[in-house]
Parts: structure tokens; sequence; C-alpha cells
């Protein structure tokens, strides 16, 4: 009787210490893929900074070209005011797309955040959906005898 508890406890001490083996490997699993999607995301973001840092430099040359046009506008008498005012009707359709692309590029920043929150979701329910099938496994011959 003593030897039949001792090798229960043995397997039971067995198993438990193989559940926790097989727990810490998937949780490391799930660690180095979470860190490869921020370094992806971080890449991303580095991708972006050049594109952010010449869409604020296009700003401050529209900026500077309005300045130099008010200031030919005060100078001289040969421009029209129809030319001048169709050129700064254009000016404002610039500031506006770049002003669009500004906001795309802050949306853009704000992204990995979101699609790391959204993949760790899509995780978690693949994770309740693995979980329910192998919870509502039975054996091969559970299900063969109802048709017998």
């Amino acid at each position: 009787m003593g030897k039949t508890l001792k090798d229960l406890f043995l397997a039971l001490l067995n198993a438990t210490l193989i559940l926790v083996a097989l727990c810490l490997f998937l949780l490391l699993m799930v660690v180095n893929k979470a860190n490869s999607l921020t370094e992806t995301f971080a890449e991303h973001l580095q991708i972006v900074a050049p594109l952010q840092e010449s869409v604020q430099n296009t700003g401050a040359e529209i900026a500077a070209l309005r300045a130099d046009l008010a200031e030919l506008k005060d100078q001289s008498g040969d421009v029209s005011s129809a030319t001048m005012t169709r050129i700064q009707g254009r000016m404002e359709m610039m500031e506006a797309r770049l002003n669009d692309m500004q906001g795309s590029l802050e949306d853009l920043r704000g992204a990995p955040e979101r699609l790391l929150n959204q993949a760790i979701e899509k995780a978690g329910d693949q994770a309740v959906i693995t979980a329910t099938r192998i919870r509502g496994c039975v054996p091969a011959e559970d299900i063969a005898s109802p048709t017998s």
C-alpha cells in the first residue's frame, strides 16, 4: 500500500512538473511572439519617421512660399489679382493636403499600439477556441458506441 501511494505521488508530481514546463514553454512562445511584433512595429515606425520629417519640411516650404508671394504682391503691381488669387487658392489646397497627410501620419504613429492590442486579443480568442476544442474531445470508442 505504501509503495502504491509513493508511486501515485511520484506520478502526480511528474505530471504536474510536465504541465508546468509546458505552460512555461507556451508562455515563452507568447512573449517571444509579442516581442517580435513590437520589433516589427518599431521598424515600421522608423520607416514612417523620414516621411513625417519630409511632410514637415514641405509645410515649412509652403509657409515660406506664402510669405514670398505676399511680399511679391506688396512689391509688384505687375502680377494681376486674379493670378494671385489663383496661386493662393492652390497654396491653400496644398496646405489642406499637407494637413491631411500629417493626420494620416499621426494615425500611423498610433497604429502599432492598436495593432498589438488587436493581435493579443486575437491570440487570446484563438487560445480560448483551442481550449474549448480540447475540452470537447472524447475518446474514439465513446463516439462509436451510440451508433452500435
